[in-house]
């Protein structure tokens, strides 16, 4: 059978965003991000939560107060990500993996495939994040967090950043790079970029921030990705993989 995807190439490496993809903690965002805003009788949406996802912690802070009009006499940017990092905690050192997360960058790396995380988390928020699943994590080459670059998602800076950590191969051509994204923000930033991007959207998001998001490709979570649509070696036979 033909492959469904056309995507002029191999990919040379694989760039991974992090949350809402590889590790499910957005759902810990929102409710610690609406705890806070029940103080100020605003809601916080889907809507509201699309323009946030991928961003840099603050730059979304900034997003949210500015969207939903708190003022600062309210509650300033600043001051939401106190309040909303002491509730999260506990939920970030919990965070479970994706549905078909580990299965993909396992197989990626048994393959030799070239891996990297680009995430708009603060390096701090990923140790903490990934604190249960650092030997899934060892499995990448480098880790580019949101405080190593000057400009958040929907900028391209974190995955050019990250496309130009890997020295073997070194990459030329930013299109031989694949992104997995979940966020509008992020797809924006890797086709800005020139990569191409698959996108997973994270469960719930509604269909207009995934219609015409300008992704290669997208799926309905991690597990529907077929490597050989890519020309990458494909998943095991159930009988070969326990065997």
């Amino acid at each position: 059978m033909a492959p469904s995807v056309q995507p002029g190439g191999r990919p040379s490496v694989v760039l991974f965003d992090m949350d809402g993809l590889l590790l499910d903690t957005e759902g810990a965002y929102t409710v610690a991000q609406q705890r806070i805003l029940d103080r100020f009788g605003r809601k916080f949406t889907w809507e509201l939560k699309a323009k946030m996802m991928g961003r840099q912690a603050l730059d979304a802070a900034r997003v949210l107060c500015e969207d939903l009009k708190l003022t600062p006499e309210e509650i300033t940017p600043e001051q939401f990500l106190v309040e909303r990092d002491a509730l999260l905690q506990e939920a970030f050192a919990n965070s479970p993996l994706m549905p078909g997360a580990e299965r993909l960058v396992r197989h990626l790396a048994a393959c030799g495939v070239p891996m990297a995380v680009a995430t708009g988390s603060h390096a701090a928020a990923f140790k903490l994040k990934t604190s249960k699943h650092g030997q899934l994590f060892s499995l990448f080459h480098h880790v580019v967090t949101g405080d190593m670059v000057a400009k958040a998602k929907p900028d391209p800076e974190i995955f050019i950043k990250a496309a130009a950590g890997f020295t073997d191969p070194a990459v030329t051509d930013m299109g031989s790079v694949l992104v997995f994204e979940d966020a509008p923000n992020g797809v924006e930033a890797a086709r800005a970029g020139g990569m191409r991007v698959v996108m997973a959207p994270y469960p719930g998001l509604p269909q207009e921030h995934v219609t015409g998001c300008g992704a290669t490709q997208v799926l309905p979570s991690l597990e529907a990705f077929n490597p050989e649509e890519w020309g990458l070696p494909p998943f095991p036979t159930t009988a070969a993989a326990s065997s």
